[in-house]
């Protein structure tokens, strides 16, 4: 068996995120969650390889990279994965409770529906609710269950609950668009203080293969639609991400379109097609 491919600064700070998230659905200390998410904020932003600084046993000199967090980076950089990390995606059903968020329902509060219904997956829940089997779920009547399945059924992606810092919301969607040899647009691109719409749109000839890579991607916990140019993600915060696999010679119009706001994109309507 080879040696574990050597993971990036970008790569380190995605798993140090996806830890912390599932640490703060499992109900772990506030501290401790927000301790991994700062090492994962300063690993991105750090010029010098961290992998290497973990292998000369260095990485200590990064301020707000404690002993706790040191033998995790050990991990990943000496095997390529946490072991940890699986075990709490195995507990938390981050997939079920990413899509919970995105509905406006708390962490606690989608594995409740879960547990009773003996659902860990964002379809098993989307069948639950259409079958109608939320009614039998202690706590759940008719109005709650009616704003669920609004939510399931609106065609545009939900505003955030609460918004993103733009520094954290760039990182996020950037390593999206990376990953997907796309460009990040949404309220990153506008460089908005804080973020609520989050975009990605990739050129595309064959789009199924890009809408399949994003539904695969690490920070994408579940895939709440769908369409044939068009998906719209959730990470575990419950934050939505939409991806636009535009026709090559539509890619700058579809830009401007998930990137302008609504007023901007209204007033440039009908808009051409633009490769960019």
């Amino acid at each position: 068996m080879g040696a574990p491919p050597e993971l990036d600064n970008a790569a380190l700070a995605e798993r140090l995120e996806a830890f912390s998230a599932l640490l703060d659905l499992a109900g772990a200390n506030y501290y401790s969650t927000r301790a991994y998410r700062r090492a994962a904020e300063l690993i991105r932003a750090t010029p010098a390889p961290v992998s290497r600084l973990v292998q000369e046993g260095r990485v200590r000199e990064l301020r707000g990279i404690g002993a706790a967090i040191e033998i995790r980076l050990r991990e990943l950089v000496e095997t390529g994965d946490l072991a940890e990390l699986h075990e709490l995606e195995r507990t938390v059903a981050p997939e079920l409770v990413g899509l919970g968020r995105y509905l406006g329902l708390s962490a606690r509060r989608t594995v409740e529906i879960g547990d009773a219904l003996g659902i860990h997956t964002a379809q098993e829940f989307r069948s639950a609710v259409e079958a109608g089997r939320l009614a039998s779920v202690p706590g759940i009547g008719p109005k709650t269950e009616k704003k669920i399945r609004a939510a399931l059924a609106r065609p545009e992606p939900a505003r955030a609950a609460r918004s993103l810092l733009l520094n954290r919301a760039r990182a996020l969607v950037g390593a999206i668009a990376t990953a997907l040899g796309g460009t990040a647009a949404g309220d990153p691109r506008r460089w908005r203080d804080a973020c609520e719409m989050l975009a990605v749109v990739c050129a595309a000839e064959r789009p199924e293969s890009v809408l399949d890579q994003f539904q695969g991607l690490a920070q994408i916990v579940a895939v709440v639609e769908r369409a044939e140019r068009r998906a719209v993600g959730v990470t575990v915060e419950g934050l939505a991400v939409e991806l636009v696999a535009a026709a090559p010679d539509r890619f700058g119009t579809e830009l401007v379109r998930v990137t302008g706001s609504a007023a901007y994109v209204e007033a440039l309507e009908p808009l051409p097609d633009a490769p960019d």
